[in-house]
């Protein structure tokens, strides 16, 4: 009997050691910005309509893609930049591939309205914009 408990202990010893180990594995994602090398309007459609802004970017590795937009509006003026999910450690090359993205713009009113895409930073570490501004019609 005595036998017996020091089996029970140590086999639920061993439960508790093995539960605790780590060895799921873990996908690591960096969010990263970058640059728009260029932009595309399309057909401007009225004020509560969507006008479709297609951005073109450089994906610099096969683990690179896509995520969102960072788009921060300020009156009339809208700042964008491209956030791509870089994936760690994890078996990609290094490419230089184009790919694009449509944002998809509902403004509420009718107007003028500039766009600033990221496009990098220059050598001095300032942001550099691709400024474009559109109006739309009622």
């Amino acid at each position: 009997m005595k036998n017996f408990k020091w089996i029970v202990a140590l086999m639920l010893a061993g439960l508790f050691v093995t539960s605790c180990l780590d060895d799921e594995p873990t996908l690591n994602v960096d969010y990263v910005y970058a640059p728009i090398d260029s932009i595309m309007i399309g057909e401007i459609h009225p004020a509560r309509e969507v006008t479709e802004i297609r951005t073109y970017f450089t994906r610099n590795s096969e683990c690179e893609a896509f995520f969102d937009y960072d788009y921060q509006i300020v009156g009339n003026e809208r700042t964008v930049s491209i956030i791509v999910s870089d994936l760690q450690n994890e078996n990609c090359l290094d490419i230089s591939e184009a790919a694009s993205q449509t944002l998809q713009f509902r403004p509420e009113s009718a107007g003028d309205y500039t766009f600033r895409f990221w496009a990098g930073n220059d050598e001095n570490d300032e942001p550099i914009f691709i400024v474009q501004e559109i109006t739309i019609p009622e």
